[in-house]
């Protein structure tokens, strides 16, 4: 199993600067990796905490060192948004959740 990484940005409008960081850094450094659809970043706003979390996909470990982000589990599907990279990156690290958005897309 590879290794998840995961960075408390902040609170909900401090965590707007780190978000924001983290989306100029990632295009250069997913390019330089081939632009692989593994590469991504997903993030998890708990309204109850008042604090964001970035979790950053294994192929992003270059771009989580740059963070200071510690491993982590990976993350559940629930609640995250993909703050960066390849929307196929849903399919490949949650793809129960991919299947129930075709699902209610059909629906």
């Amino acid at each position: 199993m590879e290794t998840w990484y995961c960075k408390t940005l902040g609170d909900g409008a401090g965590a707007s600067a780190p978000s924001l960081r983290i989306q100029q850094l990632f295009p250069p450094l997913f390019a330089a990796s081939g632009q692989p659809s593994s590469m991504a970043v997903f993030a998890r706003h708990d309204r109850n905490a008042n604090r964001v979390t970035a979790y950053f996909s294994p192929r992003a470990a270059e771009l989580a060192a740059l963070f200071g982000a510690e491993p982590c589990d990976k993350p559940p599907s629930d609640g995250i948004g993909l703050l960066v990279g390849d929307a196929r990156s849903w399919a490949i690290f949650f793809p129960d959740r991919a299947q129930r958005r075709r699902t209610l897309a059909t629906n």
